[in-house]
């Protein structure tokens, strides 16, 4: 995709399972021993990206790392275990012309009608050999 190309959006579907929940990722912690059963913060966060990256890999040549590079976000109401978000990705490039992407990933809960949370993140995608040098010198 390019800046002069359309916006496009990815769908995803993903069901809440005990296994996302609070007091479940993070055993023995504090977050376990007094968290609520619900989706977790952190989960929601990595599930938006993942559905990001459904709709962005596709693009990005295997040479090129993908590589999260700012962002933020804001989980907005809360869902249970058995219930389903629908997260919808729009992607754009910036115009810096230096690889980087901007997307935004919005998780609506489907049960109750209520986004979930909102993801806003800039993507840069770096030669990946390059990027591996450079972290080990």
């Amino acid at each position: 995709m390019t800046a002069t190309e359309p916006l496009r959006i990815h769908t995803a579907r993903r069901v809440i399972s005990e296994a996302h929940t609070v007091p479940q990722i993070l055993p023995n912690s504090m977050l376990a021993r007094r968290g609520e059963p619900v989706l977790a913060t952190a989960m929601l966060i990595a599930m938006m990206e993942d559905a990001t990256w459904e709709a962005i890999a596709p693009d990005v040549p295997l040479e090129r790392a993908m590589l999260g590079c700012a962002g933020t976000y804001h989980h907005t109401a809360p869902t249970l275990p058995g219930q389903q978000v629908r997260i919808e990705v729009t992607c754009r490039h910036l115009p810096d012309g230096g690889g980087r992407q901007r997307w935004t990933a919005r998780a609506i809960n489907i049960d109750t009608g209520q986004q979930a949370g909102v993801l806003h993140h800039e993507l840069a995608t770096p030669n990946r050999n390059r990027f591996y040098r450079r972290l080990h010198t």
